[in-house]
């Protein structure tokens, strides 16, 4: 009798468990059904996200399917894990979330402010809040005493450049220098910028799973004190960033001292803070340059009229670069968090706090309702006045507020890159440049996921 009832007790205490369990994990499954916000089937420990924490969808895949399953809708719901999350579709809902109620989704919702990756820590990108006001200024200044001095030393490293090249391999090396010169200076080897991008652009198993964890695990990263470089720089970096353009802007605006000065963790000295800044030029500045022109590169070899017309017109270069930042976006989805109950405007539709809403740039810049032929290379479009039917339906730097703030920068090099390419070369496909240009999700952008291959032919002026 006393064995009956105390397996009596066992199994209810594990139904009781097993009930609340359920109820735990799938709280929130009906979030988006009862706003009557389209969205796929939730299950169990997944949520809607199952091709996604599986490894077998990108972020940017997942995002991209959402956003073609329900061509007709504004908004599109989805579940990770047990959390619910927005999609946006609608250009004037993104102009709301981005701009004009920016104060209410100020945050990304990346919820890695407690990493200790140099990469991360302060960097602009990954910031929240306070900190994040006060390394935008931090950053505007320094963006505003930087020299772009780079002309002589870019036509030096494409000299030479003759036959089938390996796009990537020539570009870093002409980065490596462009960004030499901006941010050490000109007498410099250059190996503190070329260690870190080879740092952060290596794309082995093990980086794979960290740009895994921070996408779906973010606290797991954090607490296994995951990092995409050494978290300190090495005698010969410090030596280098000694003697930098950097450091010399830090110390003669007294950057480092007015830096979140006793209210968050800063570096332990103005190198070590340098060495954060070059982190995040390279993170959020070189690789997106980098692919773009890879990308870029790519199309004008694929539509050699086109690449006529960039090398005689810097007008129409200027179109090419729009049109490969459309096609190809450094950022194909950017992500906003809800920090407090907000009401949608003219829309019976409540998004709670802590909520994260997904924009879909990639999906967006390829949709037919917004560009005429979408799929096309055509730079031809951004020649005239209105090159879509929306303002925010183009947003390869993002908007509003946290819209990149070296977008004026990255132009300028990649404008200058490209203008130098084409004035000393042809460029043509060869018999392995694929069809079509494959990219990845890698540390929150897109990279180029192949090696690319195009034949250089130097022009009869060169």
């Amino acid at each position: 009798m006393l064995f009956e009832s105390f397996m009596l007790n066992l199994f209810v205490i594990i139904v009781l468990i097993v009930a609340l369990t359920f109820d735990y994990i799938t709280k929130f499954f009906s979030y988006w059904y009862v706003r009557l916000i389209p969205n796929n089937t939730p299950i169990p420990f997944f949520g809607t996200d199952y091709y996604r924490v599986l490894g077998l969808r990108s972020n940017t895949e997942e995002v991209n399917s959402l956003y073609a399953q329900y061509p007709k809708d504004q908004f599109v719901g989805s579940i990770k894990s047990r959390i619910p999350d927005l999609v946006l579709k609608d250009p004037d809902a993104i102009k709301t979330i981005l701009s004009t109620d920016f104060a209410d989704f100020h945050s990304r919702g990346l919820a890695l402010n407690k990493s200790r990756d140099v990469c991360i820590q302060n960097n602009l990108f990954y910031a929240e809040g306070e900190k994040w006001t006060l390394l935008r200024d931090n950053l505007q200044s320094i963006l505003n005493e930087l020299k772009p001095d780079f002309e002589e030393n870019l036509h030096n490293c494409l000299s030479g450049t003759n036959g089938d090249v390996n796009v990537q391999q020539l570009l870093s090396k002409v980065l490596d220098g462009v960004f030499k010169d901006i941010l050490i200076n000109q007498s410099s080897n250059g190996i503190v910028v070329t260690n870190m991008r080879t740092a952060v652009l290596r794309r082995n198993f093990m980086n794979k799973l960290k740009t895994y964890l921070k996408n779906i695990f973010p606290s797991l990263y954090t607490l296994f004190g995951m990092t995409t470089i050494a978290g300190e720089p090495s005698t010969e970096t410090k030596r280098e960033l000694e003697n930098s353009k950097l450091l010399n802007i830090i110390r003669q605006a007294n950057i480092f001292q007015l830096t979140l000065k006793d209210k968050y963790k800063k570096p332990s000295s103005d190198v070590d803070y340098a060495f954060a800044l070059l982190a995040t030029f390279i993170t959020e500045g070189y690789v997106p340059c980098l692919n773009l022109l890879t990308a870029l590169l790519y199309e004008l070899a694929r539509n050699p009229e086109t690449q006529i017309k960039a090398r005689s017109s810097e007008e129409y270069l200027n179109a090419v670069i729009k049109e490969s930042l459309r096609l190809h976006p450094p950022y194909s989805v950017l992500t906003r968090q809800c920090v407090k109950m907000y009401h949608y405007p003219d829309r019976k539709l409540v998004i709670d706090k802590n909520v994260t809403v997904n924009v879909p740039v990639e999906s967006i810049h390829r949709d037919e309702k917004y560009y005429n032929d979408a799929k096309t290379y055509n730079p031809e479009r951004f020649l005239a006045e209105e090159h879509s039917s929306h303002s925010f339906a183009y947003l390869p730097f993002g908007a509003g507020p946290r819209k990149c703030l070296g977008e004026q920068l990255s132009m300028l090099i990649c404008r200058s890159v490209a203008k130098a390419v084409l004035k000393n070369n042809v460029i043509e496909p060869t018999s392995i440049t694929p069809s079509e240009l494959k990219m990845a999700d890698h540390n929150f952008s897109r990279v180029v996921n192949e090696e690319i291959w195009l034949r250089f032919i130097p022009t009869s002026s060169n």
